[in-house]
C-alpha cells in the first residue's frame, strides 16, 4: 500500500475547539499513525469490515462514493461507544445496511401476500431483541431497552441517507443531503418497524399493541453533496450529530472533506482500541 497523502487544499484546517470539531477534527500525529500504517500491508479487523487500503482510499478520495463496508464500520464504532458507556447517549441502537435492505425485500412480500397472511422473517426479530446486529449484540429490546434507532438506507439505485426511528413518537426522521422529499423505500420502515416492535414485546404487553404506520418526516439539512459523491459520508455523520445532540448544520460542503478524513481515523483508532480488540475476538 501506498502511503496516503493529504493534499494542501485537503489539510484539516479544523481548531480543536472549533463548534465542528467532534465531527472533523483530528490532530496532526493522529494522521502520521494512520499514514504510518498505509505503507504497511497490515488489514485491521474492525467488527463487521477490515479496515484495509481500499477503505482508505475510498475515504481519503473525495470522487469516491463510500461503501456498506466503511458504513457498517462506522455505525459498529457508535454501538461500542454506546455500549461502554464513551459516548452520553443511551437506550439507542445503530442498524447495519443489511438489516436496511431485509426489510425493503420483507415489504416486498408483504405487499404480494397481504398483511393479513405475512409473518415476521425470524431475523427482523432478533435485530429487534439486539441479537442482531452480531458485531457488539446489546441483547436491548426494542421499545423496552431502546427508545430510537439509526439505520442507513440506499435509495433510488445510487444514493445514501440516514434514517432516525423513534419508537416513542412512532415516527421516522429522515436525513437526506440531497433535499429530496420522497422515497418509495422507506414504505418499508413505515409499516413494518412497529410490526417487529410488538412481535419483541413481552407477552403481556403485545395483547393491547396497537399496530400501525410510522409517519414520515423529511428534516431539511438544505441543499449539499454539490460533489455528488458525499452523500454517504453525510449519512454517517448526520447520524452521529443527531446521537450526540449536535446541530445538523455543522456539516457541509466546506468540510465534508474533513468529516471523510475522522471518518478514517476514528476506523483506524477503534481497530487498534485494545478494549475493542478484546471484544471483537469474542464475536
Amino acid at each position: 500500500m501506498s502511503p496516503l497523502q493529504l493534499h494542501d487544499e485537503q489539510i484539516d484546517r479544523t481548531k480543536e475547539d472549533s463548534p465542528d470539531a467532534a465531527l472533523v477534527f483530528f490532530r496532526e500525529e493522529d494522521w502520521q499513525k494512520v499514514r504510518t500504517w498505509s505503507t504497511s500491508s497490515t488489514r485491521l479487523r474492525i467488527g463487521p469490515a477490515t479496515l484495509d487500503f481500499e477503505i482508505a482510499n475510498r475515504l481519503m478520495d473525495k470522487s469516491e462514493w463510500v461503501d456498506s463496508l466503511e458504513i457498517d464500520a462506522a455505525m459498529y464504532v457508535f454501538r461500542e461507544r454506546t455500549s461502554l458507556k464513551r459516548w452520553r447517549p443511551n437506550r439507542v441502537a445503530f442498524m447495519i445496511v443489511v438489516f436496511s435492505n431485509m426489510i425493503k425485500k420483507e415489504y416486498g412480500l408483504l405487499e404480494g401476500q397481504g398483511r393479513k397472511n405475512y409473518t415476521l422473517h425470524n431475523l427482523l426479530l432478533q435485530y429487534g431483541k439486539g441479537v442482531l446486529p452480531p458485531h457488539c449484540r446489546t441483547q436491548e429490546i426494542w421499545n423496552v431497552d431502546v427508545d430510537r434507532l439509526y439505520v442507513h438506507v440506499h435509495v433510488s439505485g445510487n444514493h445514501w441517507i440516514a434514517l432516525c426511528i423513534s419508537f416513542l413518537t412512532r415516527s421516522i426522521d429522515v436525513f437526506d443531503c440531497s433535499g429530496s422529499k420522497r422515497y418509495k423505500e422507506l414504505d418499508g420502515f413505515a409499516n413494518l418497524i412497529l410490526r417487529i416492535v410488538k412481535a419483541v414485546q413481552p407477552t403481556r404487553h403485545q395483547k393491547n399493541f396497537a399496530v400501525g404506520v410510522y409517519t414520515v418526516s423529511y428534516v431539511p439539512v438544505g441543499n449539499l453533496n454539490k460533489s455528488a459523491c458525499d452523500c454517504g459520508v453525510y449519512a454517517v455523520k448526520f447520524i452521529e450529530c443527531h446521537a450526540l445532540g449536535l446541530e445538523l448544520s455543522l456539516l457541509n460542503d466546506d468540510n465534508i472533506i474533513e468529516a471523510r478524513h475522522r471518518v478514517l481515523w476514528d476506523l483506524w483508532e477503534a481497530a487498534n482500541d485494545p478494549d475493542l480488540i478484546d471484544r471483537m475476538s469474542k464475536y
